[in-house]
């Protein structure tokens, strides 16, 4: 389970670095930010957590709402002056929640990953200047408080499934200890 997290943070990780090298940091930035919370949800189904998935969803909103809400209320000028909305890093948020969950619900062996892509994510909006340091800072703690508020460590120790077709029904039970 954890293995395969962190390899699929890691292809996602080298293949942006490969393939969007030539055209810039705000695009790597960008497919990191959304392979981070790609991978979460792909580790809730492969372990056909639901609970996992649901709390992902929540934790991504929660932080999706409480960004744009600041963003709303601090009129704040990126440091390219691209924007007015610099704070907090929309960017940050996600990645570092989506990282947060990883972390929280799996445990450390695919949450460092997580957390070293959404480092990144981080570092590459204040080298761009999209945001400077506490722009980054304050979205990565609305995304950390957000899935720790809202996520769980998983447990696999119980595991039940129902099954059915045209001639039987059942439910399947798994306990490890």
């Amino acid at each position: 389970m954890n293995f395969k997290l962190t390899l699929v943070i890691l292809i996602a990780g080298l293949n942006s670095w490969v393939c969007h090298a030539g055209t810039g940091k705000e695009k790597q930035a960008d497919v990191l930010m959304l392979a981070l919370p790609a991978s979460a949800y792909l580790l809730t189904l492969n372990e056909r957590d639901k609970q996992g998935t649901w709390a992902l969803t929540k934790s991504l909103g929660l932080t999706a709402a409480a960004t744009l809400a600041l963003n709303s209320i601090v009129d704040k000028d990126s440091p390219n002056g691209s924007s007015n909305d610099a704070f907090p890093s929309g960017h940050a948020a996600i990645a570092f929640s989506s990282a947060a969950f990883i972390q929280k619900r799996y445990g450390s062996r695919p949450g460092i990953p997580a957390y070293l892509v959404a480092s990144y994510v981080g570092w590459l909006r204040v080298e761009t200047d999209d945001h400077d340091s506490a722009d980054v800072i304050a979205g990565a703690a609305v995304g950390i408080i957000s899935s720790y508020l809202l996520t769980r460590a998983f447990d696999d120790k119980v595991r039940a499934a129902a099954w059915a077709d045209d001639k039987s029904a059942g439910l399947q039970v798994q306990v490890r200890w």
